[in-house]
């Protein structure tokens, strides 16, 4: 596996290296070579991550066959280097392949700090599903403890229910006794009528200025007095609210 990535990151570096050579006079600008650049940066990544890796110790620094092939890996490597910076700054100026350089290691680290903050929302997330399940266990258990207090409850209510209980009063035995007071009442005499259709409005005042109104046919007629309920400073209802109530109801 090993030797593999070496001889893959090899091909790779020899390729792209090849094709800017070949096409680098016709590019009007880095970006038309910018794909066999990337190539190149991966195919060094390749080498650099094939060397002295997936070896035993022996194998690692017993082989002198293996330190020659590392030696000569790195020494093609270092001249294809040099011969792409080459090209590169004879095409496009003389610091076009440090800006190369400054670029991709910016885009590296940029990508390295994008992973960083996409592992720290995870984490964010993570804690925060933890927190929502944690207090939905507590309120679980909360509404658990509540149903059992109230199953407690019934049952001690049930086994405490009070037979025999008292009946309710009366009305006139709630007026006596003083639970409820009975209305202050006056008698309420007839001051106005309006008729609308076949109904009558009957406009009554009692002591205080109580109004009252009362709604009839008209072939019943209106009382010429009743008890009504004492409702002091009240306001005579005006005539176009009667005539509406009058509408209303013959509809």
């Amino acid at each position: 596996m090993v030797v593999a990535e070496i001889l893959t990151g090899i091909a790779l570096v020899q390729k792209s290296v090849e094709f800017i050579k070949s096409n680098i006079s016709t590019v009007q600008d880095i970006s038309g070579i910018a794909k066999q650049i990337d190539g190149f940066f991966l195919g060094e990544e390749q080498m650099n991550k094939g060397q002295g890796k997936g070896m035993s110790i022996a194998e690692q620094f017993g082989s002198v066959e293996k330190s020659a092939d590392d030696f000569i890996n790195r020494k093609l490597l270092e001249e294809k280097r040099q011969e792409l910076k080459f090209i590169i700054n004879m095409r496009f100026g003389a610091n076009a392949w440090e800006e190369i350089i400054a670029e991709r290691a910016d885009r590296i680290n940029k990508a390295k700090e994008a992973q960083r903050q996409q592992r720290i929302q995870a984490r964010k997330q993570q804690e925060e599903i933890m927190d929502i399940l944690k207090w939905g266990a507590y309120a679980f258990i909360g509404i658990g403890i509540m149903m059992g207090l109230l199953v407690i409850g019934v049952k001690a209510y049930a086994k405490g229910k009070i037979y025999n209980a008292p009946k309710d009063y009366t009305r006139n035995q709630k007026l006596n006794n003083g639970t409820i007071i009975a209305p202050t009442m006056t008698t309420c005499r007839l001051k106005k009528m309006k008729v609308f259709k076949n109904k009558l409005a009957c406009i009554y005042i009692g002591a205080n200025k109580t109004y009252e109104m009362e709604f009839t046919d008209v072939h019943i007629g209106c009382p010429k007095n009743y008890k009504c309920v004492l409702n002091p400073n009240g306001k005579e209802p005006s005539i176009d609210s009667v005539m509406e109530s009058l509408r209303s109801i013959a509809k």
